[in-house]
This record gives C-alpha cells, structure tokens and sequence, in this order.
C-alpha cells in the first residue's frame, strides 16, 4: 500500500485558548504556559478518503508538553484541509526553531509523516526597569518607553440604549503609538545586516509579540486566575490622547466571550505597531542598509526610538495610516552610526467586506449555522488554509458559543477550497450549557464572525523575502475601535437567526 496522500503543508501556529486567537504570525511564547498547537493538514490526492485519523507523534523540545489527542474525519474531501488543534504546555520550551511531527491514516494506506517547524520565542518583563524582552536563538529584543492611547473612562460601563452592549472593565485594548526598542544580536555580527529572528519575521513581530503577551496575560489572569503566566505584566504605558472605546456583549457564561472580544481588540489595536513599521522592510532592516560598517567592525546592538500618529483608530482590514518618525541607531566595535526618517504607512492587512449566509428561522434542535466569505482589497476571496477564522454565536439572553469557521467541504460548508467558510452549532448541546443558566434556545441569536491571515511562506524561502508575509493580523472582526466616545457600540452582529 502507498503512504496516505495527507500532509501539514505549511507552518503551524499558536492559538490562545481563552481569547481564541493567534498569537502574531502564528509564534509560540513561553509566557503563556497554555497553547494550542493548530495545523492544517491536507488532503493533496484528487479523491476522498475515508476514515481518516491524525494525530501529534512528537515535539522536537522535551520542554513542549501536548495533551494526546486523535482526529478522526469519516470522510475527507479531495483537497480539504482540515484544521487540527493540540493543547500543549509551553512553559518549559526553550526559544528557537522546534520540529514537530504528525501522523495521518486512511483506509487503504499506510501511515504518512508530516515534519513542520514551529517558532517559539520567551517574553519576560522586568519590573526593576520597566522593561519586556522578548528572547529568541539569535538575539534578545527590549522594549521600553511604551506610549499609546489607553481605554477611555467609559470603559466598563453600558453605552447608550444598547443594553446587549457593555465594556468590561479592566480589559481596554492599548493602541500603541511609540516605543523604543534595542535589539541585541547573539552573536554580534560583521557586515550590513544581520540575521533575522528565525530566519523569517521582522523584528517588528518580536515587538508586537511583547504586546500582545502583556494584554492576553492580563485577560488569563482575570479568567483563569492568577498564576497562568510567567511573568508579571506590571509595566506602564505613557498616555496619549485621545483614549479608546470600543464594546464587548453582555454575558460570559460559556467560552467567557468578553475574554475572547477583549483579546480580539488587543490583537488589532496591538496591530498598529506592524502597520506603522511596514510589511516591505521594517526599521531596522532599512536602518541596517543606511548604515554599513566599517570592514572588520562587529555590530554589538541596535537601537530604534520610533513615535507615531494614527490620524483614525486602527481597525481589522482597514488601510488605516500612520505618520511616523523613527531614528536607527547602530552601535558597533569601532563607532556609532545612525539613520532617521519621518514617513506615513498604510496597513496592508486589507480586505473587503465580510458576506454571510444564514438561515433566517431554524426549527428549535435544529443545528444553527452560518456560512461566510471574506474578499480581499482587489476581490478575490480568502480560501481554504488561507485564513483562521471562528464565530461566537450569542444565544437571546446573553449566552455565548465559540465555534471555528472552515473551508474544508464538511458539514454546512458547500465545498472545500471555495471561498465559503462554515460554522454550526449543535442547538442539543448547547441547550444543556443553556439550561444550567436558567436561560432559553428561542429567540434571536446573533453571530459574530472574526477571521486572521495566516503565513503560508513556503520553507526555504529567503528570509529577506519570508520576512515581509505576516499572519496573525485580523482581517475581519465584528469589533471596531474608534477614538469618538460619542459613537454608538461598535459591537457588530454579522447574522441573526431566529429559534423557533
């Protein structure tokens, strides 16, 4: 018999498990102990296979603890790809490139391995200094002098007449507009550039990494309580006006929403950092060009002080600007040299529209479900591994569901690769949760619907070229942020459905 034609494709990432996000371009940090490892695994011959198994045979670092765990799919359509989670505990791994291996079976074939790496980094905060370092193989980035605009004081109250609508309290996203950051190479190096955090991401990653890792540990502790992180999240951020406002539903029983809509925020006001340091090349990569040394010179750290203004809040898959002055500074065995500039950046992380198709009446017991397709800014659609997305479907009185969105032909899902994510929730199930909260399955429901590129660079690229694809960043939400606290909820439902 010949090897199972299912295979990993491309990288896995890391996905948060209280808020449901991924974590910037998909890396795995230590400061979070619990994380899912999340891959698609593909089906690459033209015909379905059937009973199909998959599971987690190891990982290259004795320190990344997963939970066992084996997918079964009865059928699997030609093509599809099919999206895999592990739990895994991540507070022994050790930073830098990590192999992991999986396993897939289908009736008629053999076994097949699937080898892909994962990127692992370690973030720690040092109260003494007020400052966050974010540790990979190839060197150590600090952050400092964090500036930002900060939750306005509405936050965590009820906004207007929408009583389905309030901010929780405490859980404001930061929208970053200024930093320092000092980049210390291990070892230091000759020549122009040095190498790339993984061979891959930019350094702007490592810093949008510290960012989101200060805000999703916050929201762990207040879920889960306290001693879920490894490190404390106690620095300040200097304010600038104007503050943030942006709402979250009411009611957190399952899947604790406000959690996840609190991480969704982070994530995307988090985003800002990305858009005002470019896809193309970021600070230090240019600064590096603008600053060779002299021959036989070691360059022994970097320094990049950068400030910005968004004109508008940054919000998912808008190109939302930013104006931005930043100085480089090279520190090397023989001298100092230094570069500036003052420019304006777009977010390139675009796209067009969200379009939903639901059933306006189900029958009560009947599975709810949504389906959903998400163009890009010249309108082609997303497809298949191309994005992670998932909604939250709120029940009449204020209950929530998490359920993943995927185009991979399988259940409400018309067919795999074709533009058309699906979603659904088991009504039967979920009247259970919904009755040991004294609550109803009749009514309206409404269903948020959030998506994230994801980093399908093929291995092997060159990482000048690799470094400029990002995932991670949010091209759908139904959550917007905005500086006007005269705006009404920016809480968006996408669908909604009536149980009868």
């Amino acid at each position: 018999m010949s090897d199972t034609p299912m295979q990993v494709l491309t990288r896995p990432f890391a996905i948060e498990p209280v808020t449901n996000i991924m974590l910037p371009d998909g890396i795995f940090d230590n400061a979070i102990y619990g994380l899912r490892i999340a891959a698609h695994v593909t089906n690459m011959s033209g015909s379905p296979l059937t009973n199909v198994t998959v599971y987690l045979e190891s990982v290259g670092d004795p320190g990344i603890a997963p939970v066992a765990r084996t997918f079964f799919f009865a059928s699997v359509p030609a093509g599809a790809a099919m999206l895999v989670m592990w739990d895994a505990d991540f507070q022994h791994a050790t930073p830098g490139k990590r192999l992991v291996s999986f396993v897939a079976k289908a009736d008629g074939y053999t076994p097949r391995r699937s080898i892909q790496q994962i990127f692992v980094s370690q973030t720690r905060f040092d109260s003494s200094t007020n400052t966050y370092n974010c540790t990979v193989e190839e060197g150590t980035l600090e952050l400092s002098k964090p500036q930002g605009h900060l939750p306005g004081k509405r936050w965590g109250s009820t906004g207007g007449d929408n009583k389905d609508c309030r901010c929780p309290p405490g859980f404001g996203p930061i929208v970053p507009t200024g930093m320092t950051l000092v980049w210390t190479p291990n070892p230091a190096y000759a020549g122009t550039h040095g190498e790339l955090p993984f061979s891959d991401p930019w350094w702007k990653i490592l810093a949008i990494i510290i960012a989101i890792i200060a805000a999703l540990v916050a929201i762990i502790a207040a879920a889960l309580g306290a001693g879920k992180a490894s490190f404390s999240v106690g620095g300040t951020v200097e304010e600038t006006d104007p503050s943030v406002h942006c709402c979250t539903p009411k009611g957190a029983a399952s899947g604790k929403p406000e959690f996840t809509v609190a991480g969704v925020a982070s994530a995307i006001a988090s985003g800002a950092i990305v858009a005002a340091c470019s896809d193309v090349a970021d600070p230090f990569w240019r600064g590096q060009e603008a600053t060779p040394p002299a021959a036989g010179e070691l360059t022994l750290a970097e320094r990049v002080v950068a400030k910005w203004v968004l004109p508008e809040a940054p919000n998912a898959g808008l190109p939302y600007t930013a104006d931005i002055s930043w100085q480089y500074d090279r520190f090397t065995t023989g001298a100092s040299y230094q570069h500036a500039v003052s420019e304006t950046q777009v977010n390139v992380h675009v796209a067009g529209p969200v379009e939903t198709d639901s059933p306006p009446v189900v029958q009560a017991f009947e599975p709810l479900w949504l389906r959903a397709s998400f163009r890009r800014d010249n309108g082609n659609v997303f497809r298949g591994t191309e994005l992670y997305a998932f909604v939250l479907f709120q029940a009449p009185q204020g209950l929530f569901f998490v359920e993943s969105l995927t185009d991979d032909g399988l259940g409400f899902d018309p067919g795999a690769n074709d533009g058309v994510y699906a979603a659904s929730l088991d009504l039967k199930r979920a009247y259970r949760t919904l009755l040991q909260f004294d609550q109803e399955v009749y009514g309206t429901w409404r269903v948020f619907v959030f998506a994230q590129d994801v980093n399908l660079t093929k291995p092997g690229t060159p990482p000048e070229i690799a470094a400029q694809h990002i995932g991670g960043m949010f091209v759908a939400s139904a959550i917007e942020i905005t500086f006007d606290d005269t705006l009404p909820c920016p809480l968006k439902a996408q669908a909604n459905i009536i149980v009868v």
